[in-house]
């Protein structure tokens, strides 16, 4: 049976693709944004528009790369320095609209309002719901904001932006929706990976057990029977030298423990998995007993840089069991397709909240999130206080 999950329930993925479609969104807003702005050159004859040009392309360098980073205090900065790049575009921009001759415009007009509108999505791709809040809120309060002052420095009537207030509110409630509807998908996988894994247990217990019987019956009783129908007296040498290997063999579990899923050492599972068994073997010196299941012998299948990884991931998790479970047992999981290897590593200590995961845990997000994102994988975490802790890794399956 090979455990199949509902992929990407902790965002990774999702996040991404947020991230892309926000890139496209704030550029498809500032090149129009550009492309009348340069237009006002020849027509006002004010070349200083050149300079709000670029102003604007430092907005969307801030904004594409808040969208993608990692780190929240990294996409604070950048969201700041879109912010500063729509300042200083919105106090040339308004300088130059209360000089030409005409009406003037209010502060919420639209050459103002599409750059905010790119300002606004910088959060949308945050991997919690509080760092998207707070991302988006201080895009909101400092772009809108600096335009703001920006056009009473240069004296332009100011206006409230309502279209720029309601997409804020609108972007809020989308990213709030859409945490929520993550929270409770991995509550509902968690629920179908335990399950997934009790069924697996329960077949490789049969299997076990259907093999042992089978191998009492053909040492244990056999010798019995023989023995029963032995003269009595000394045994001949041969029928001793039968027995003496039986009981051998009876002593070797591995004999028995060969059915997939079924091990009495976790070292011992992993005994034509190279790349793994030291690794294991170092957590069980450690105090930690560790049960494997699934297509082990999948891993040797991996490319060398996969496999390095991976095995970075795997170290990571066990040692995080150690150090923050509260218990000594975790489970290894191995599942394979043609196209990609998952293995999951699970414990049933005190677990936590994933989206209160500190900025300072560099283990869990260099070592394990990092290290299978660097080979083109993605790491899945479920966890909830007093349930446990699952971390669910897929990489690139087969060489490369």
């Amino acid at each position: 049976m090979t455990l199949q999950i509902a992929a990407d329930v902790d965002g990774v993925a999702t996040s991404r693709a947020l991230a892309r479609a926000g890139a496209l969104l704030a550029c498809v807003f500032l090149g129009v944004t550009m492309t009348v702005s340069a237009l006002f050159i020849p027509v006002t004859g004010h070349g200083e528009i050149v300079v709000g040009l670029g102003a604007l392309l430092v907005t969307g360098i801030g904004v594409v790369g808040a969208l993608h980073v990692r780190r929240f205090a990294a996409a604070v900065a950048l969201t700041l320095l879109a912010c500063a790049g729509l300042y200083l575009f919105a106090l040339i921009a308004t300088g130059v609209s209360v000089q030409v001759p005409g009406p003037t415009p209010s502060s919420d007009y639209v050459l103002l309002s599409m750059p905010e509108f790119a300002v606004l999505v910088v959060g949308i791709s945050a991997r919690s719901l509080r760092k998207a809040l707070a991302l988006g809120s201080l895009a909101f309060v400092a772009g809108p904001g600096f335009v703001q002052v920006a056009a009473w420095q240069q004296g332009m009537p100011r206006a409230v932006d309502i279209p720029v207030i309601a997409s804020y509110f609108a972007l809020g409630l989308f990213v709030t929706a859409l945490w929520l509807g993550r929270r409770d998908a991995a509550r509902g996988t968690a629920v179908m990976s335990g399950a997934a894994l009790a069924e697996e247990r329960d077949v490789a217990l049969e299997r076990f057990s259907t093999r042992a019987s089978s191998w009492l019956h053909d040492t244990v009783l056999s010798d019995l029977r023989a023995l029963a129908a032995t003269e009595p007296g000394p045994l001949d040498s041969t029928h001793a030298q039968a027995i003496d290997r039986d009981l051998a063999n009876l002593a070797d579990v591995r004999l028995i423990l060969d059915a997939p899923g079924v091990h009495g050492s976790a070292t011992r599972a992993l005994v034509a998995v190279p790349a793994l068994v030291g690794l294991v073997r170092d957590a069980e010196q450690k105090g930690l007993r560790i049960r494997v299941g699934g297509d082990v012998p999948a891993i040797n299948a991996l490319s060398f840089a996969v496999t390095r990884n991976l095995e970075r991931a795997i170290t990571e998790c066990l040692d995080n069991v150690l150090a923050h479970s509260g218990v000594r047992e975790a489970e290894i999981s191995v599942m394979s397709s043609p196209s990609e290897l998952s293995v999951m590593v699970s414990d049933s200590g005190v677990g936590f909240e994933v989206n209160d995961i500190a900025e300072d845990r560099i283990g869990l997000r260099v070592s394990v999130v990092d290290a299978i994102a660097d080979i083109g994988g993605s790491v899945q975490i479920w966890s909830r206080p007093g349930a446990g802790t699952a971390v669910f890794m897929t990489v690139p399956g087969g060489q490369s």
